[in-house]
């Protein structure tokens, strides 16, 4: 069993930087930060990967990421440079939360927002290719025609340190994404909020048998969430049961706000 903590991007810079140290001196395999600029909780935020890149060089063991990093956000060439940065500064330690994005207000206000969430998961999607595309260590560089995105003689140097690349550790529920997940993350993170034992076991059911459809002989690693006083219960062992191998902490119920 492994242990992380998630903290929000709304924190201050210095608070999270002192998490960090705190999480890595008291054991922790894993440090995650939400990815947003604006929520219904606060629009003070600091940037997910610009924070993460300074834990990156506070730390030394700990393995740090995003949960998660709502995808069609960014332009997918430039987050894949953003995110190879980051694995270099961390020497090879960083994952890259996977979402498709929820919170209109700050897709309007910073990139665009696509109301029909399945657009935003076909984004993510090609995204995805793209990216791994530019972080793909046979390849000098990258021409991608796509739907929705595009790049021309793209090179992306240095490759991200991970081997094959930085880690994809999904947040979703949705049955078409939980089917890519099994394809090609490494991991699966519940959203913030949590989520019961019965969708938690639709979502276990959904990633294993698509993997024993394909044949994957490895399986996505999956994790669970709560408060000190959840992951203190039964509940962690009732989630441990079902197949959950990493317990994550994070803040308590009245600041939660769905992380997706």
């Amino acid at each position: 069993m492994e242990f992380g903590v998630v903290v929000g991007s709304f924190y201050s810079s210095d608070g999270i930087l002192a998490a960090s140290k705190a999480a890595e001196d008291n054991g922790l395999d894993y440090f995650f930060v939400t990815d947003h600029y604006m929520t219904p909780v606060s629009s003070s935020t600091v940037d997910a990967w610009v924070i993460l890149s300074a834990v990156g060089a506070l730390t030394k063991r700990i393995r740090i990421g995003t949960c998660v990093t709502p995808i069609p956000f960014r332009p997918p060439s430039q987050l894949a440079k953003i995110v190879a940065t980051v694995d270099h500064v961390s020497h090879g330690r960083t994952i890259l939360g996977v979402g498709a994005g929820w919170h209109a207000p700050e897709f309007s206000g910073y990139s665009t927002w696509d109301e029909d969430g399945k657009v935003r998961v076909r984004k993510t999607r090609e995204a995805l290719k793209l990216i791994l595309a530019l972080w793909d260590k046979g390849r000098q560089s990258v021409d991608f025609s796509g739907k929705y995105y595009s790049a021309r003689g793209a090179v992306l140097e240095p490759k991200p340190v991970g081997n094959p690349h930085v880690p994809l550790w999904f947040g979703t529920q949705g049955e078409y994404m939980l089917k890519v997940a099994a394809r090609i993350a490494q991991g699966w993170l519940p959203g913030i909020q949590g989520i019961s034992l019965e969708d938690y076991r639709k979502v276990i059911s959904t990633l294993r048998a698509e993997e024993n459809k394909i044949g994957r002989k490895d399986h996505v690693k999956i994790s669970c969430n709560g408060t000190i006083n959840e992951l203190h219960s039964n509940l962690l062992e009732q989630y441990v049961t079902e197949g959950c191998e990493i317990a994550l902490l994070t803040r308590s119920k009245e600041k939660n706000v769905r992380e997706k």
